[in-house]
């Protein structure tokens, strides 16, 4: 059985590529052994489950951007049909990593819950171990992971193990005939014109809802709404700079650059106080504009001008 664990990533050239399975594992700073501790130990487990197909760890870890705090975001492939002819298999994998987790370190507990879309059948387990070391896994049919990388989704993840080399959308049989490449979908994690406005659209409902909150003197949830404006914020900021999955918004921002923040996002925190609550949401408004604007120009969009400019005079009101 071929595994990721002792070479280079199929499809790039030996010295080219970036480190994988055990290798990667073994450059991991030592601030990381927690996490190299659960990530070798199931890939381990992997190479002895016959339906494990691969098994990838990604965001900070994959990005190198994790410290001792990071949690370990994975996916296990499962050699199983997609959506549901695949459940069963999908679920039994779940059931047998469920089962080795107390193997992997002193547990506090897990969870387990079905995720994404409707069409896939997507297993979470959520585990916490008392050491602080937590895991989050997506247990999936293999067929989606392929899916992805053929799409391009999912560029910093990092195989830990794989029972057979990945289909190499580069090569000639599987691009197809010539141009096909030009009528391949976007990348799964791709952001759009379409994105960028909604973002900002519902940033400038948020703080609409500010105004109408703070009048009604209800400020929990005017706090609530100011939070959601802000990780519109972050999030349209982060498709500007080219962050990897911008939606997550803050943390992206940071993985991709610490000192690169928008400008006067300070001034958006407040404290628990009407008058403080709406020059917050003032702030808020000027920053809104200032990401939404940064966004488009990375991502073309029709911004929502017109609500933008309602919401910025409705602010400017006096209560």
């Amino acid at each position: 059985m071929a595994t990721a664990a002792d070479g280079h990533a199929h499809g790039e050239p030996a010295g080219e590529a970036a480190l994988t399975g055990r290798a990667w594992l073994a450059a991991l700073p030592d601030d990381l052994a927690a996490q190299r501790r659960v990530m070798a130990a199931l890939a381990e487990r992997c190479a002895a489950w016959p339906l494990a197909a691969s098994l990838l760890v990604g965001c900070s870890l994959g990005r190198g951007a994790a410290d001792a705090l990071s949690d370990i975001d994975a996916a296990l492939g499962v050699d199983a049909p997609r959506g549901e002819p695949g459940a069963a298999r999908v679920e039994t994998v779940e059931a047998m990593v469920a089962a080795a987790l107390p193997e992997l370190g002193p547990l506090v507990d897990v969870l387990r819950q079905r995720t994404g879309p409707a069409d896939q059948h997507v297993r979470r387990i959520f585990a916490q171990f008392a050491d602080g070391t937590q895991l989050d896994l997506a247990v999936v049919a293999e067929a989606e992971i392929d899916d992805r990388r053929r799409r391009g989704g999912a560029p910093d993840f990092v195989p830990l193990y794989q029972a057979s080399a990945p289909q190499n959308s580069s090569a000639p049989d599987a691009a197809g005939p010539a141009g096909a490449a030009a009528s391949e979908p976007p990348a799964a994690y791709a952001v759009t014109g379409e994105q960028v406005r909604e973002w900002a659209f519902l940033g400038w409902c948020a703080l609409i809802d500010i105004d109408k909150y703070l009048r009604r003197g209800s400020l929990w949830e005017a706090d609530t709404r100011l939070h959601e404006a802000r990780h519109r914020i972050w999030a349209l900021w982060a498709a500007a700079q080219g962050a990897f999955y911008p939606w997550h918004g803050l943390s992206q921002v940071l993985d991709h650059d610490q000192g690169n923040l928008p400008p006067g996002i300070e001034s958006t925190v407040a404290t628990f106080d009407a008058a403080d609550l709406r020059r917050a949401a003032r702030a808020s408004a000027a920053v809104l504009a200032t990401a939404s604007e940064a966004a488009a120009r990375r991502h073309p969009a029709d911004l929502p001008t017109a609500m933008a400019a309602y919401v910025t005079h409705a602010l400017s009101r006096e209560p």
